[in-house]
């Protein structure tokens, strides 16, 4: 089984994956994991900008509006993901996970949303910063991976259709949504 978790700014990821991670007893991989990962395969120079989620040229990202397939020298990014992750049971956070691994029947794709005034104050207290620093901080990466996800797979970051499950997590809270999504996988029976 592997668990694709996309996320707001904010939404409690790190933390939901971490439980689900120990509830399962399976590998959590975040952008540091996968980084390391990479590193060790000697593949991190080619992989670099998609590992570090790092906002696409802007003149890029406006040739990519116009088309809704990813480009052919990004699938060499999804070429090597795969590789890395094999068919393993895991859970990752971000990096198109749900778009890379979207043929394995044993998938289960995350959306997790929130208010954005739930997503500021949760960086408020994560970051130790202030609330105008945590709102610019909110915007400024949500918007950077709206063109992340589009870029890379041509399609609209946060579309519900594209996701097992899409919900709140702000509203119910870390350890409600690791219980919401375990129960979704046991209902589902795939674990």
């Amino acid at each position: 089984m592997i668990i694709t978790i996309a996320r707001q700014c904010g939404c409690g990821a790190l933390h939901i994956g971490e439980q689900l991670s120990a509830f399962y007893g399976i590998p959590f991989y975040t952008r540091k994991n996968l980084l390391e990962m990479a590193r060790q395969k000697g593949v991190l120079e080619e992989m670099d900008d998609f590992f570090e989620e790092r906002p696409v040229d802007e003149l890029m990202f406006a040739i990519s509006q116009f088309d809704d397939e990813p480009k052919v020298a990004n699938c060499k990014a999804f070429e090597i993901l795969y590789d890395l992750i094999g068919s393993q049971d895991c859970i990752i956070i971000g990096r198109c996970g749900n778009y890379i691994f979207r043929n394995r029947k044993d998938l289960v794709s995350i959306f997790l949303k929130g208010s954005l005034q739930g997503r500021i104050s949760a960086i408020v207290k994560e970051e130790h910063i202030s609330h105008e620093e945590a709102k610019q901080f909110v915007h400024d990466l949500d918007e950077s991976r709206v063109r992340y996800h589009k870029y890379y797979t041509g399609m609209k970051w946060g579309e519900a259709n594209d996701y097992d499950l899409c919900f709140d997590s702000i509203r119910l809270g870390t350890e409600n949504s690791a219980d919401f999504i375990e129960q979704y996988i046991r209902e589902i029976n795939l674990k």
